[in-house]
């Protein structure tokens, strides 16, 4: 069975429905919650290792729902542990990464390692590899028989190209995730029963009066950015919100991406950013990688003019029901691996979430949308042991998701003085490496 742990005499948060239960106990045997309830009856096995959290605030362990992980970046891994993320969703493995990718998740799910869960997918399905009907099928069916449970596709794809994707999904039971093509309009996504679109991808072209000319110049590579934004329709977003609504189209807003890019543009960089930790060959590509993002071409007013609309839209999905999911897109420049997590959190509730919605997108949304929520997603006897201690109350402000006090994965507690030990150590490699390296 292995070790009971219980955490006694501490606040239970509830993500789901933004509820905190005072003065709880959670006992926790092997890799799973076994009991909670309250301090003052709930019955501690006998040898239970006891850790008393009183004054502390204990909720679901962390997902990014859009990271990039390569080869399996070892340096990586001990920050988002750190950060008190327990689970990731890649967005774009290699071939040759994914077998990597793979063989970290076995090890992970059979004890063998310490690390957050990691579902994977390949790099996206995009022209001119995929031109048709036939290539696309055939390509939706070699991905299926390698066990995969989303697939991404990207921007260049033919209308043909894109359908026939749809419909093989729908029938294999696969998630399509990903960008939206720029000859498919956002409006038709959820009819083509796409389950969730990344970076706000044609959200904006799709609000616009003049869609098909503002189409066009994207297509022929001109930019549109200006004309998207002094054509905005706000009915025609409210009718794109309730398409993606009824259709269950889910965001992943990534809205730190634009945040880099109104810097870059800016001729600003971060100066925030915890760059200790970023290996060195990041950070020599960083400056000019920001700068060649999804603003790239436009002034910095017009930069701050798209994000403060992305901020509304995310405002606005969100209160009528459009399902949100906190990514960062690591790494991505300036978004340092675990860091990045709540640096979106922050923005999501700047943008108007409310502290519980901007949590619940980076909780149980992930493990919902993964349709992996009987083991992760809340705080419940029979799920697997995940779980992050903090500091303050996340439900008043939920930048205090930063005050980690202690991680439990798979029911391994990480306590305050190793959680610091792992960036330590991730710091001095990176400071070794660049060192070597004569970076």
């Amino acid at each position: 069975m292995g070790q009971t742990v219980a955490l006694t005499d501490c606040t239970l948060i509830d993500p789901r429905y933004g509820v905190a239960t005072a003065h709880s106990s959670i006992v926790i045997t092997g890799d799973r919650i076994t009991a909670r309830g309250p301090a003052a009856s709930t019955r501690i096995p006998p040898g239970a290792r006891i850790v008393r959290a009183s004054g502390k605030f204990v909720i679901p362990g962390l997902w990014d729902m859009h990271v990039h992980v390569g080869a399996i970046e070892e340096d990586w891994f001990p920050l988002y542990l750190a950060n008190g993320l327990t689970g990731l969703r890649e967005m774009a493995a290699s071939e040759e990464n994914a077998s990597r990718q793979r063989q970290y998740q076995q090890e992970v799910t059979s004890g063998r390692r310490i690390g957050p869960e990691l579902f994977w997918t390949l790099f996206p399905m995009n022209a001119p590899a995929i031109n048709d009907e036939r290539q696309a099928r055939a390509e939706v069916a070699r991905r299926a028989a390698m066990g995969l449970s989303y697939i991404k596709i990207y921007d260049g794809l033919s209308r043909e190209a894109y359908f026939a994707i749809a419909d093989e999904c729908r029938k294999r039971r696969i998630q399509m995730v990903g960008h939206v093509p720029d000859r498919i309009s956002a409006s038709e996504v959820a009819r083509a029963g796409q389950a969730s679109i990344e970076h706000l991808d044609g959200v904006l072209l799709a609000c616009s009066r003049k869609e098909a000319e503002a189409r066009w110049m994207v297509q022929h590579n001109q930019n549109a950015w200006k004309m998207l934004l002094d054509t905005f329709d706000s009915a025609k977003a409210d009718r794109l919100i309730e398409s993606f609504r009824a259709g269950g189209v889910w965001q992943t807003p990534t809205l730190g991406i634009y945040k880099i890019a109104i810097l870059a543009e800016d001729h600003k960089l971060p100066g925030d950013a915890p760059i200790q930790y970023a290996r060195r060959d990041y950070l020599n590509e960083w400056p000019r990688g920001a700068l060649g993002g999804p603003m790239g071409g436009m002034n910095a007013d017009t930069a701050r003019r798209v994000f403060t609309v992305y901020q509304d839209l995310v405002r606005r999905m969100e209160q009528h029901g459009v399902r949100i999911l906190a990514g960062t897109d690591t790494p991505y420049p300036y978004r340092v691996p675990g860091f990045a997590l709540h640096e979106e959190l922050a923005l999501l509730a700047e943008a108007g979430l409310s502290p519980a919605a901007a949590l619940r997108a980076a909780t149980w949304n992930p493990a919902e949308f993964l349709h992996i929520d009987r083991d992760f997603g809340s705080l419940e006897p029979g799920k697997v042991a995940d779980l992050v201690v903090l500091d303050a109350n996340p439900l008043v402000a939920v930048a205090n998701t930063t005050r980690i006090q202690a991680v439990m994965r798979r029911g391994h507690l990480i306590e305050a003085a190793a959680l610091r030990s792992m960036l330590d150590g991730v710091r001095t490699e990176v400071g070794k490496n660049a060192a070597q390296t004569g970076r």
